[in-house]
């Protein structure tokens, strides 16, 4: 069920940098990147929509209540076989926070522009709406929206690549801070897209994303399906 969230200001909590230390105490698990300080027009606008975070979502917030230790992990299940991913914090800690927040339901968002800010596991039933041949597979789009209702300030790391099949990275428009909760991964190596795209994790099954990739491509079968993803540390 979906729960409507208030709207109010939380500007003096998200607008500091995270410390780098937050959560290090974990066994196994990579302390996660500091947030860069924030673009002060970017969570300007992002209130003005409503965004009670700013879009800039905590990240002890989204990972609250996850049970264990060691890095963070994301499994996909889809209509085509479940996708295994490692979640990178260490790299693009803010993005990571958003994609666990939405993926758990604890992240608020916006179904339609100007409706209410609601809590919902924002991924499930989703479909698979955007592949190139060879390249990637993406999804996260609600509906003809491109974004919640917020977007994020950009963590492009310079040591991240696309160097390999399985990269998990946060879609965007082209533009600088366009991207929120639309992302893709990766069926091949993709150079030319280092230094464009904020990646946050590395993804298994490949056979599975190939699968979804052809399927989506094809535009004369049903889209593929996010059915559900699961959050957890391990």
């Amino acid at each position: 069920m979906l729960a409507a969230v208030r709207t109010s200001s939380r500007a003096a909590r998200t607008g500091a940098a995270l410390p780098a230390l937050l959560l290090s105490a974990c066994a196994g698990a990579s302390a996660p990147r500091a947030y860069d300080p924030p673009l002060p027009e970017l969570v300007a606008e992002n209130e003005a929509a409503g965004d009670p975070y700013g879009g800039r979502f905590p990240y002890e917030e989204a990972v609250a209540g996850l049970e264990g230790e060691g890095p963070l992990r994301a499994v996909i299940e889809t209509d085509a076989g479940t996708v295994h991913c490692r979640l990178e914090p260490e790299t693009a800690a803010l993005t990571v926070a958003t994609f666990v927040g939405l993926a758990r339901g604890l992240r608020p968002f916006q179904e339609v522009e100007g409706g209410p800010w609601i809590k919902a596991p924002y991924y499930d039933g989703l479909t698979w709406h955007r592949a190139i041949e060879g390249q990637f597979v993406q999804g996260g789009r609600r509906g003809d929206r491109e974004n919640p209702g917020f977007r994020l300030q950009d963590e492009i790391s310079p040591g991240a690549k696309f160097d390999r099949a399985g990269v998990m990275a946060l879609a965007n428009n082209g533009g600088p801070n366009s991207g929120a909760a639309q992302f893709f991964i990766t069926s091949n190596e993709l150079p030319h897209l280092n230094g464009e795209y904020a990646i946050f994790g590395r993804c298994e099954d490949h056979h599975v994303v190939r699968e979804l990739e052809r399927r989506t491509h094809d535009r004369g079968s049903p889209a593929p399906t996010i059915d559900r993803i699961t959050i957890s540390r391990g």
